[in-house]
Formats: C-alpha cells, structure tokens, sequence
C-alpha cells in the first residue's frame, strides 16, 4: 500500500508539458494546443482561480459540499465538508489536472478526511451509510461505544469536463475513483464519486 501511494506521489510530481522544440518547414501534423479551442480552455483555467461544488459519495461520505482554491492552472487545494448516516465529515486533498488545453481533462489527487459522529446515542452499525464504515472501518469497540471516528487517506484518478463557452459556462462535472485507507490499520476501501462544480 505504501508503494501505491508513492506512486501516486511520483505521477503527481512529474511535468506536464515536455519542452516543445519548434518544428521547422512544412508538416501536415495536427497541432491542437494551437486550435482555438485549445486557447479558450486555457484561458478558462487562467482566469477562473475559486470553485464551488457538490460531491455523491467519494472522500467526505454521502454527501458534501467543496471549495477548491486553484493557485495555477494545473494545480488546487479542495476543501469539503459532508457526511452520511451518523456521521459528518470534513478534509482537504491537493488535485492535479494532467491536462489544460481539453475541456476533458484527467486528474490525480490525494488527500485526507476525517469522519467522526458527534454523540454518543445508540446507533446500529449496519445502518451507517456508506455501508463499508459499519462493515470495514469500525472496529468491535466503536460498534460497542457507537463511535465513528476514522482519519482516511484517500488518493483519486478522476475524468473531469468543463464548460467553457454556452450558456453552461463555468460549470463542470468530474466522475472519479477513488481508495480510501484507514490511517491507524491501512484497511482500503475503493469507492467513486459524481461531483458537479462551478467555477468563477
């Protein structure tokens, strides 16, 4: 698990763009960062620096709400805050776009959530959505305590589309999967998520 994540690192870490060498005479190759389309999504990603979203299921549960402050083209700090049955949840993740020139775009991200319940009141376990937090993350003694308190890890591929003229402009969807791993005995769980964002 611990070379999945370094991996996972390591791709974030890697360049975008190789050098591009100027190609000299005639060529009939297609070149589409040159396109205008190429240039207008660009230009999106230039100028709208803030995000807003909502998120079905992923990193903050069943549902939550996002922020995601972009500081380059490329790169964002995501907030979140959402929850699922008896539990709400918060975190953060740093997302990396591998491309900038197509409104399809993949990405990578990794992050951390925490999901906790703030009270003490009985609850059954089987009853927790997602249904894995019951069934894989609580342990004997949090069902006993009825407790829910796990700190996740979570790395993402995702598939992201933007808008960037039309009368849907600013908005985007992505759909992405994701692992999540328990920080105290690394239990995994794969999951997705559908998130619609706006941004300005």
């Amino acid at each position: 698990m611990k070379s999945a994540l370094l991996f996972l690192l390591l791709l974030l870490a890697l360049p975008s763009h190789a050098e591009r060498v100027p190609y000299k005479g005639n060529s009939s190759r297609f070149n589409y960062d040159k396109t205008n389309e190429a240039k207008e999504v660009s230009s999106f990603w230039e100028q709208r620096k803030v995000a807003v979203g909502v998120l079905a299921g992923g990193a903050y549960g069943v549902l939550g709400g996002t922020l995601a402050l972009h500081f380059h083209p490329q790169w964002s700090v995501d907030m979140g805050y959402g929850g699922g049955t008896h539990f709400q949840s918060y975190g953060m993740r740093v997302k990396r776009l591998l491309l900038t020139s197509s409104p399809l775009n993949p990405y990578l991200a990794v992050g951390f959530s925490r999901w906790q319940r703030g009270n003490s009141r009985p609850f059954n376990s089987k009853d927790v959505s997602p249904g894995f937090v019951g069934d894989k993350f609580m342990s004997p003694a949090d069902r006993e305590n009825f407790r829910i308190d796990e700190r996740l890890i979570h790395g993402a591929l995702g598939l992201q589309y933007v808008f960037t003229d039309g009368a849907l402009v600013g908005y985007g969807i992505a759909l992405e999967a994701l692992l999540l791993i328990d920080s105290e005995d690394f239990l995994t769980v794969p999951t997705a998520s559908l998130g619609l964002n706006y941004f300005f």
